[in-house]
């Protein structure tokens, strides 16, 4: 493999750590903006963006909460009302969650790879 930079490839495992962990920040802060309305449909969608968030943060389940993650970012994208953020951070979730289902949890996870 052609790299700039090959003596750094040893760090290539902490890229979807921190892909991870952004990802799971954004569904934190979107699930305490969704709690602080006062409709049922942005309540329940609070509770699974936080399930979410807990499970990326911690790395358990990565690839099913990355799918899950995407779904909602669909949701974000597609139901302007439930949104919380600009559009390209919404873009930018989706493209994370899809990046999650294809690389696994990366380093400091409780996922095993298969």
């Amino acid at each position: 493999m052609l790299s700039v930079f090959p003596e750094i490839l040893f760090l290539s495992p902490l890229a979807p750590f921190l892909i991870r962990v952004a990802l799971g920040v954004l569904f934190a802060s979107t699930a305490w903006a969704h709690i602080r309305r006062t409709d049922i449909a942005s309540r329940g969608l609070s509770i699974l963006e936080f399930a979410l968030a807990a499970a990326l943060l911690a790395g358990a389940w990565t690839q099913p909460a990355a799918l899950l993650g995407s779904i909602v970012a669909a949701v974000w994208l597609f139901q302007p009302t439930s949104r919380v953020y600009q559009l390209s951070t919404v873009l930018l979730a989706l493209v994370m969650s899809l990046s999650l289902i294809v690389t696994g949890a990366g380093a400091f996870a409780f996922d095993l790879p298969l």
